[in-house]
């Protein structure tokens, strides 16, 4: 890496880290969108990384036999590594409100929804051109998860050279399908990185 990148990366991390301070204090959706997309650009972004998968699988089954404790202890690693993961303050909302810690319960959940919002801020889906902006695989996962859909589908799709992730998504309810189009060139900018 040449001194001039060295330098953007440094920048970035500085930006990211002044957004997550603001963030912090106040987790509103064009904070929230705005953090996201700094994410992307910082020296911690591994969008193929296992870690945010292998902790919330724990936290997952953390919460499956109720232990609270447990489920606090993998949703404080998982939001140190990645704070943006919905998996993370997904876990941290449900544990926080089971452990009778309202206040960290309802702070989690504001993030969560922020979080949400910031996607849907980056457009509705429907076409490449309205693509939802995403930061990881898991992210798309878990974005189509907390609305009740499930993935039948997955397929990517180049449009006007920008590569997106075309999702086949069901809603169980009525066994509706559509698809979703969700931009993935930041994670395909960044590749797999040690």
């Amino acid at each position: 890496m040449s001194a001039t990148q060295r330098a953007q990366q440094d920048a970035a991390d500085q930006h990211y880290q002044l957004l997550l301070s603001e963030v912090q204090q106040a987790p509103e959706p064009r904070r929230l969108a705005s953090l996201r997309q700094a994410y992307t650009k910082t020296s911690a972004y591994r969008p193929y990384s296992m870690v945010e998968r292998a902790l919330s699988s724990l936290m997952f089954e953390a919460i499956a036999k109720k232990d609270w404790q447990q489920c606090l202890s993998h949703t404080t690693k998982l939001l140190a590594e990645q704070f943006i993961s919905l998996n993370g303050h997904y876990g941290a909302m449900v544990c926080q409100f089971e452990s009778g810690n309202t206040e960290q319960g309802e702070y989690h959940q504001e993030v969560l929804d922020g979080l949400m919002a910031a996607i849907w801020q980056s457009g509705d889906g429907k076409t490449p051109e309205t693509a939802f902006f995403c930061t990881s695989t898991t992210e798309l996962y878990t974005f189509i998860n907390l609305h009740g859909f499930n993935a039948k589908a997955q397929a990517l799709v180049w449009h006007q050279e920008q590569p997106f992730d075309l999702m086949t998504i069901v809603n169980p309810r009525d066994e509706h399908e559509f698809n979703w189009y969700f931009n993935i060139s930041a994670q395909m900018a960044r590749g797999i990185v040690e």
